[in-house]
């Protein structure tokens, strides 16, 4: 049986004889997984359509409780790659990354399909946000993943106003009107402006790394090791992004 799909490139792994084992986000948020013979040749004719972050229309051949079927066609429609921008680059392979290793065979979650596609498509219009649109995508997914309460009002008292002093994983966002907090551990003014900024726009408005902005700093920090701990650990990615930025 043959199936296609609309879907984003995530990752690809060398596989026999010069093919890979290539990983996809569906556009239904499921991650799906097949064989691509040759892919790794130089004559190979559809190499470019694996890069990570790709969009493209993929089609696999097996049966259908194959845990691991063919792919036999595979055309780019959308790659967001910007030809000498490594910042921009580099942030691909960390988002490529990050949603392979969240997406799972077999559960259907189109949030993931479309902040991941948004996310590329922003990358290609404004490479040097790179790093702003990392930061995005993190507390997105976060909230796809359930981890992340809106910040709106106080997980503990409901206070919409008090500036937000802890965030804590089982209250969520906590203000200072309820919560004790030693002054140099609190969260910087300007949290809950800054939450409010990723949360009111699209990837391509995603706001800039300003290295000065104190909340901006301590949030993107924050959200980025509860994702990486979520996820048992570092990725390479994220290694290789600090190495080089």
């Amino acid at each position: 049986m043959i199936r296609t799909h609309a879907a984003i490139v995530l990752k690809a792994v060398p596989y026999a004889e010069g093919g890979a084992v290539v990983s996809f986000l569906s556009e239904l948020g499921e991650r799906l997984s097949g064989v691509a013979k040759g892919v790794k040749k130089p004559t190979a004719k559809w190499v470019a359509a694996f890069e990570p972050m790709s969009m493209v229309r993929v089609s696999f051949f097996g049966k259908e409780h194959t845990e691991l079927k063919r792919v036999t066609r595979c055309e780019l429609s959308f790659s967001p790659l910007t030809l000498g921008h490594l910042e921009s680059s580099l942030v691909m392979a960390c988002l490529a990354d990050l949603f392979d290793r969240v997406a799972r065979e077999g559960v259907e979650d189109d949030r993931l399909y479309r902040l991941l596609s948004a996310c590329g498509r922003a990358l290609k219009a404004q490479p040097d946000n790179a790093l702003g649109i990392l930061a995005y995508a993190e507390h997105w997914l976060l909230h796809c993943m359930g981890l992340l309460p809106h910040p709106r009002v106080c997980g503990r008292c409901g206070n919409d106003t008090a500036a937000l002093v802890l965030f804590s994983p089982e209250d969520g966002w906590c203000c200072g009107s309820c919560t004790a907090v030693d002054p140099g551990e609190a969260l910087p003014p300007g949290t809950r402006e800054y939450l409010r900024g990723l949360r009111s726009g699209g990837a391509d408005v995603a706001p800039r790394v300003n290295p000065v902005d104190e909340a901006q700093t301590a949030i993107t920090a924050l959200l980025r090791a509860r994702l990486l701990q979520e996820l048992g650990g570092g990725l390479r990615s994220y290694d290789v992004l600090w190495r080089t930025v």
